[in-house]
């Protein structure tokens, strides 16, 4: 084969290529209106290759398993949903002790406004996130795990790989601000922060309240939450801060 062959072979190779990516993207895509309808349930191979438009067999030329197309789903949603607002997150944090309350309220409301507008865009999908989170027994260390969640991976577990993202811009923000601070206490707080944010994206989706409302609401309970982490926090290096 001289060079003129590869010459003109190489393009159908891209479009192959292309192909390919574009029945992926499709997979996901299935995957993802599937869960926003069915939850978990709804996620079989035939269903989400059905909603691509291919053959079930077809499925294994892009994925290993229903699984690690979960993986690969929960990877994106969890960077489209985080990406737009972290920096704004961590920025509020960092500057907290210096913000005055017009400031601190401005700011905190745009980035409620945020979360509250990435929920609603899907808040079928949000629901189900909700709902298969794992469940654990209230004894952690008891034997019997008759009320924990089977799904440990995928989707199951996004909210949670959420919230230890959450953790994390909380304390980077800290560390910015140069104060020390106990990494069990910061997930408390950002566990406390979740659940309000939860509780109160659902309820407005049930109409208890609007989200203006809501994000009052939660603008004034967060500057309590966070005045009250950072009083107990200290001004130190960064050498200081503990894994607690």
């Amino acid at each position: 084969m001289d060079l003129t062959d590869t010459m003109i072979e190489a393009p159908k190779e891209t479009k192959r290529e292309q192909a390919k990516a574009r029945t992926r993207r499709a997979l996901l895509k299935s995957a993802l209106l599937l869960y926003s309808l069915e939850g978990a349930q709804g996620l079989s191979m035939n269903k989400i290759a059905k909603g691509a438009g291919i053959a079930q067999p077809s499925f294994y030329n892009h994925f290993e398993s229903v699984e690690a197309l979960q993986d690969e789903l929960c990877a994106q949603l969890k960077d489209s949903y985080l990406s737009p607002m972290r920096m704004s997150w961590i920025n509020m944090l960092k500057d907290y002790a210096t913000l005055t309350d017009e400031q601190f309220t401005q700011r905190c409301q745009q980035c409620l406004t945020m979360i509250f507008d990435s929920a609603f865009q899907n808040i079928a999908l949000f629901q189900h996130l909700l709902e298969d989170r794992p469940r654990f027994s209230t004894n952690r260390f008891s034997a019997n795990t008759e009320n924990q969640s089977s799904s440990n991976t995928g989707l199951g577990n996004l909210i949670i790989e959420i919230q230890a993202e959450w953790t994390e811009i909380f304390i980077q923000g800290l560390r910015l601000s140069n104060r020390s601070f106990e990494r069990s206490a910061v997930n408390l707080c950002v566990d406390s922060a979740a659940a309000q944010v939860h509780e109160l994206i659902v309820g407005c989706h049930q109409q208890r309240y609007s989200k203006q409302q809501a994000i009052a609401t939660l603008s004034t309970s967060f500057d309590t939450l966070f005045a009250n982490f950072c009083k107990d926090a200290t001004l130190v290096s960064h050498d200081a801060d503990r894994e607690g």
